[in-house]
């Protein structure tokens, strides 16, 4: 194998500088070059993102848990049972290596080279914590890394946050992520496809396509509304999460489980090569989670619930019922059928909004009409603008066919590109 070249030595140490921060905007807009206050600056950003909101009170969330589906009791039994060696295994051999690790160091490599070693302990540990209500430090504290986005790196805003957990505690959350996927379809609706097992994203771009195709092929009259959810997954409130688990029938067994993984967490910010001091995580998911992506839906599927309850929606020729939206993730696209819908929707979310500290920002969502809206479209919240060729949902551009032409142009550029060398 041949020796590493300059060439690769110099890349490695060019994309290592992108990653050090020079200076940072302070809150009110000065330039920051101290170190020590670039620093500060930093921590502080994150420590505020993590800092819970939630003000308890059932009286805001109770008109969100009407009609909630259940967990049967069948899966419950299955979601409390003791762990056992193979779970952790399977859950082991189902991780890709050659990640970085943790703040312990210790890689998915190691655990799988010395698994007949480790794995009875490990099973011990991981007992021990849930029967005790925390999890060791290493298991608690997750390692924050910052990449630059596109922007001005000056506004700490414009840094992209990645989360680095320890591999023994990704071994737990994925173990019980695997049985968490057996009862989640049993409340998740078929319209959030987010990491429900068997459900895929594809399904809602044909979804939102074909509805568009039918609906200006035979002029009916469709808005959709494509919902920006503010810092969503930052912004899930533990204390409102564990409240929806219990609405949805989870036992108090599983949810305990899924408490001890948040009990005291913590990050802490390498910055500049060294690592900062730690802060409290009181809010959020977390990032590298195996557990995290169903969490959120089950954390957002109230609103989902009372969004399809109350509102008309879009109907359709030969269709069986109405469709009201469809959801990936914070993706969520919302059909109204009038002003009366439009309405509706804005009450909802600034309801929930209330009850869960979660955010929609009306600002940079999107809204598209179809149909000719003889009548005059319905008036959107915070001056939003209906658009009418066709908008970007799910890195997919849908629409008219001078939108659609939009997905080919990346692909164009770099065929021409590769036939011009």
């Amino acid at each position: 194998m041949d020796a590493p070249t300059s060439f690769f030595f110099g890349l490695e140490k060019k994309n290592g500088q992108r990653r050090v921060i020079h200076s940072l905007l302070s809150g009110t807009g000065q330039e920051i070059t101290e170190p020590s206050q670039i620093r500060r600056r930093a921590v502080s950003f994150y420590s505020t993102l993590y800092t819970s909101e939630y003000e308890e009170g059932e009286t805001l969330s109770e008109g969100f848990w009407n009609g909630l589906p259940q967990v049967s009791e069948e899966a419950n039994s299955q979601l409390e049972g003791p762990l056992t060696i193979q779970e952790l295994q399977t859950a082991l051999q189902g991780m890709q290596g050659r990640r970085a690790p943790g703040i312990d160091g210790l890689s998915v490599e190691f655990y799988k080279a010395y698994w007949d070693v480790l794995s009875h302990d490990l099973l011990d540990v991981f007992n021990e914590s849930l029967a005790s209500g925390s999890m060791p430090v290493s298991c608690r504290r997750a390692v924050i890394t910052l990449l630059p986005k596109k922007g001005n790196v000056q506004d700490i805003k414009n840094w992209r946050l990645v989360s680095l957990l320890c591999v023994d505690y990704k071994i737990l959350s994925k173990a019980l992520a695997t049985r968490l996927g057996k009862a989640v379809e049993q409340v998740i609706h078929r319209d959030q496809t987010y990491c429900v097992p068997g459900r895929s994203m594809v399904d809602n771009v044909h979804l939102i396509r074909d509805d568009l195709e039918v609906s200006s092929s035979l002029d009916i009259n469709t808005g959709l509304i494509s919902l920006d959810q503010e810092k969503a997954f930052d912004r899930v409130e533990h204390s409102f999460l564990w409240k929806v688990m219990e609405k949805f029938g989870f036992s108090a067994g599983f949810i305990a489980k899924i408490k001890v993984l948040y009990n005291k967490i913590e990050s802490v910010l390498k910055f500049n090569g060294g690592l900062c001091a730690p802060f409290r995580v009181c809010r959020g998911v977390r990032q590298g989670c195996a557990l995290s992506g169903m969490l959120y839906a089950l954390s957002l599927e109230p609103l989902l619930n009372k969004i399809r309850s109350k509102l008309q929606g879009l109907f359709l020729p030969g269709l069986n019922g109405n469709m009201v939206l469809s959801a990936y993730a914070d993706d969520v696209v919302v059909f109204v059928r009038d002003q009366k819908d439009t309405d509706i929707l804005v009450d909802i979310v600034r309801d929930f909004s209330s009850a869960s500290a979660a955010r929609v920002n009306w600002k940079k969502s999107e809204a598209l009409a179809v149909g000719e809206w003889s009548g005059g479209l319905p008036v959107l919240p915070q001056n939003m603008v209906w658009k009418k060729d066709g908008f970007k949902y799910l890195g997919v551009f849908l629409g008219k066919e001078i939108v659609v032409l939009k997905n080919w142009e990346d692909v164009i550029e770099k065929i021409e590109g590769k036939l011009s060398k």
